[in-house]
C-alpha cells in the first residue's frame, strides 16, 4: 500500500481519496454534536451563524464538504513540501502523513474558523520557505504579515505566530531592517482595514465589547483512555521523525538544514497555541496537526522499508482503535 503513495502521480492521488474517506467514515456515521465543537463559526469580529445552523440541520453534508475542501488543503500542503525540496524525491508521502495524522481525531477538520486560520499560516509558511532564495523578500515579508494577521483576524490565540514568523525571517535570511518593517506593515494592514470597516459601518460601540478571543483553559479531555492513547502515539511518532530527521541532516544542504530548523519551531509554537481549547484535543490542534504530519512523513521516507510498513500500518491500527474501539 505505501508503495502507491512513493509516487505522485494519479493513482497516488486518487489513493489518498479513497484512504480520506474511508478515514472518516466513523465521523459521517456518528457527527460530533455541535456544543462539543461550540464557536468553530466565530472569529475575532464576527460570527457565521449560518455555519452553525448548516451544521445542525445537516451535520453529514456539512463534514462531507470539510473532508473535501481538506483534501484540497491536503494537495497543496503537499505540493509545498515536495517544492521545498525536503526529500530527495517527490512523492504523495507528507500528504499520506497529514490524513493518517488527522484521522486519529478527525472531526478537527472541520471547516471552521480554527481550519481558515491554519490555512493562512501554512500560506505564511509556505512563503516563508521560499525567502531563502527569494530576491523581492520584502514583498514576501509583507504578504507573510499579512496571512499571519489574517489568521489572527479568525482565531485570534494564533498571535504568538507573529514571533514565529519574526524568527524565521532571521533564520532563513540575514537580518534586514527593510524586511522586518515591511512584515511589521504586512501585520498591521488586516487589522487597520477590518477596524476600519466596524467602524465605518457604525458597529464599534456593539462590536468592540464582544471580542471573541477564543482562550480556553483545557479544562476537560475528550477521554482519559484516547487522550493517553494519542499522547504515547503522537510522542513515539515524533521522536521516531526526528530521530530520522537528525540522522539525514548531515547530508542536507545548509538550506534544507534552516528550513528543518524552522519546522520544528513551527512545531513548538503551533503546539502552545493548539492547548488553548475548552475541550482537549479541540479544534485549534489543528494548528499542530500541519507541522507535525511534516515531521511525520521523514518516518516514510526510511530507507528501510520494513520501517515505513510498520509506520503506516501502526498508524491505521490507532486510527481503528480510537475511531471504532473507544
Amino acid at each position: 500500500m505505501i508503495q502507491l503513495f512513493k509516487r505522485n502521480d494519479i493513482a497516488s492521488s486518487i489513493g489518498l481519496i479513497v484512504l480520506t474517506l474511508l478515514t472518516r467514515v466513523h465521523l459521517f456515521l456518528h457527527p460530533p454534536d455541535v456544543q462539543s465543537i461550540s464557536d468553530f463559526n466565530q472569529g475575532l469580529f464576527f460570527t457565521w451563524q449560518s455555519l452553525k445552523e448548516f451544521y445542525i440541520h445537516q451535520p453529514v453534508l456539512y463534514l462531507f464538504i470539510s473532508t473535501i475542501l481538506f483534501l484540497l488543503f491536503a494537495f497543496y500542503f503537499n505540493y509545498v513540501i515536495n517544492e521545498e525540496k525536503l526529500y530527495q524525491r517527490k512523492s504523495m508521502l507528507p500528504a499520506l502523513a497529514l490524513v493518517l495524522y488527522s484521522a486519529l481525531v478527525p472531526y478537527l477538520t472541520l471547516f471552521s474558523t480554527v481550519f481558515i486560520a491554519n490555512i493562512c499560516l501554512f500560506i505564511a509558511f509556505a512563503k516563508s520557505l521560499q525567502l531563502y532564495h527569494s530576491r523581492s523578500s520584502k514583498i514576501a515579508s509583507f504578504d507573510i504579515g499579512i496571512w499571519v494577521s489574517a489568521a489572527c483576524l479568525f482565531y485570534f490565540p494564533a498571535i504568538p505566530m507573529f514571533i514565529f514568523f519574526l524568527m524565521t525571517l532571521l533564520i532563513l535570511r540575514s537580518f534586514s531592517f527593510k524586511e522586518i518593517l515591511a512584515y511589521v506593515f504586512g501585520i498591521v494592514t488586516p487589522f487597520y482595514f477590518a477596524l476600519g470597516i466596524v467602524f465605518l459601518t457604525g458597529h464599534w460601540h456593539s462590536v468592540m465589547p464582544h471580542l471573541f478571543l477564543h482562550i480556553y483553559l483545557p479544562l476537560k479531555l475528550i477521554s482519559n483512555v484516547q487522550f493517553i492513547i494519542l499522547t504515547i502515539t503522537s510522542l513515539f511518532l515524533i521522536v521516531h521523525s526526528l530521530y530520522l530527521i537528525n540522522q539525514s541532516g548531515i547530508k542536507n544542504p545548509i538550506a534544507v538544514q534552516k528550513k528543518w530548523n524552522v519546522i520544528i519551531l513551527y512545531l513548538i509554537f503551533s503546539v502552545l497555541i493548539g492547548i488553548f481549547a475548552n475541550i482537549f484535543p479541540g479544534l485549534p490542534w489543528l494548528l499542530a496537526i500541519t507541522p507535525i504530519s511534516i515531521i511525520l512523513s521523514q518516518a516514510f521516507h526510511n530507507q528501510k522499508e520494513k520501517y515505513n510498513i510498520f509506520t503506516f500500518y501502526f498508524l491505521i491500527s490507532v486510527i481503528v482503535i480510537v475511531q471504532w474501539l473507544l
